[in-house]
Order: C-alpha cells, then structure tokens, then sequence
C-alpha cells in the first residue's frame, strides 16, 4: 500500500508537469481504418463496428460518433502478452493464460467523438483479420470464467490514466524507472500523437516495444476480452474503456443504446 501510495504521489506531481508543459495537440494525418469487415455476428456488435468509421451510438442522450485508427505495430515474441497500467507493472503485470500468435501486428484505437471531445472507446491487437466467432475474458492465473455480458468482470486497474500492451518477455527487460514519471521518455514521446483528450505511442526498447495510449475518462477498472475465430483460435485482444454501458442493451449494427 506505501508503495502505491508513493507512486500516485510521483504520478500526481508528473501529470502536474504535464499540464504546465502546454503540449500543442498533434497535426499529425492519422492512419484511419478503411476496411470494413464482412460478418460480424458476435455479440456485442460494438466490439467490432466501434472501429468503422460512421457507425454512431448514443450516450447520454447524446449521438457519439466512432472511427478506428492505426497507431503501429507491436512485437509478440513469446505469444504471452500483458495489459496494465504502466506505473503498476509490477503489482498487476501478469500476463493472459492464453498464448497468442507471434510476430508483428497492428493496434488500432477506437475514437469516440462527442462535439469537440474526443475519447478512446477500445483499444486492440488485431491478430488476423478473421471475422469474430465469440468474446471471452482474458483470464490472468487463477481467474474463473465470467460470461461477457455479466455484472462480474475481469480487468486492470488504471491508477495514472494510462494503459499498455505488451509482450511478457519484454515486459521483463522494460525500464521501470521510465514509468514512473510523465517527465520521462516514454510519456514524452507521447506527445507527438497528443490529441483531444488522448494521446498514444509505440515505445521501442531493447529490440521490443509496447503500444501505451491513455484510457477513457482516466482511472478505472478496465475489461479486456479475447475475439475468437471460428476455428477457435485468437484473433482480436480488446480492452473496453466504459464510454459505453453496452451491456445495457445488444446493438444494432450503428446505432444503439
């Protein structure tokens, strides 16, 4: 508990830091997604169609817009990967019991757009382009099997408002030192994708990397789910950032809720 206690202090003064640096928002021309996949049957819908650009879903009695974007790719060596928030790593960097496919694929973001704000919905690795058969948790050691639209789930702790993927053998060889203050490298990095109300990078290190991107609202508990294809092998890794309460109601294929 000290130990958490000390590192939301350091995150505290560091977002402080952030905030006082005044980082311009990007120009950047981002690489949004433009295909449209075929088949999507798997409940919830959303899990899919949040990364096609146009597909719409009201929260809050408001129409929220939703498009999908790449930021890069990320090394899978070991098929073991790792979702958490960077400066707990090492309370709560435990890897998913399932193996993944190895070598290098895209993690796409979905937007969420509300007016002039603009949040992150979903993140996720993409390991084939396989339509979706059926959503499961991811299950870390130890955890039980929770039906997907339940009031229980599985998820990670977002302390300081960020999140990573990131493949279990480099996690091991990751510089902690450089999580642990939005001073350092790899927070600065970050800044040349800084926009409306989030941000991303993909940081290399050491011949690995992870993909880090800020998540929804900020701190909460947030769910990851593994796609599966109809030969039952992995094809999608998502984490839900709670910008919509899907389980609510199913969805329609754009608009829903």
């Amino acid at each position: 508990m000290k130990y958490i206690f000390i590192l939301i202090i350091v995150f505290n003064y560091s977002c402080q830091s952030f905030h006082d640096r005044q980082v311009p928002l990007s120009t950047e021309r981002l690489d949004t997604i433009k295909t449209v996949p075929t088949g999507i049957t798997a409940q919830p819908l959303l899990f899919e169609t949040a990364f096609i650009n146009g597909t719409t879903q009201i929260r809050n009695d408001s129409t929220v817009h939703l498009y999908g974007i790449n930021i890069g790719n990320i090394k899978i060596s070991s098929g073991l990967v790792t979702i958490c928030d960077p400066i707990l790593i090492d309370e709560y960097g435990i890897p998913f019991t399932q193996v993944f496919p190895t070598g290098e694929f895209p993690v796409q973001l979905s937007i969420a757009r509300q007016g002039l704000e603009e949040y992150i919905a979903f993140a996720r690795i993409k390991f084939s382009d396989e339509p979706v058969s059926k959503w499961e948790f991811a299950l870390q050691k130890d955890q039980e099997a929770l039906p997907v639209d339940g009031k229980d789930i599985h998820g990670f702790v977002a302390d300081g408002g960020h999140g990573i993927f990131v493949d279990h053998e480099a996690a091991k060889v990751l510089d902690r030192k450089n999580l642990l203050s939005l001073n350092d490298s790899i927070y600065r990095e970050m800044d040349k994708h800084n926009h409306h109300f989030w941000r991303y990078n993909i940081h290399e290190f050491n011949g690995h990397n992870l993909a880090m991107f800020t998540t929804g609202f900020g701190d909460g508990l947030y769910a990851t789910y593994i796609g599966f294809d109809s030969s039952g092998k992995p094809c999608r890794l998502l984490t839900d950032m709670n910008i919509f309460n899907w389980k609510k109601k199913q969805d329609p294929l754009n608009n829903s809720q």
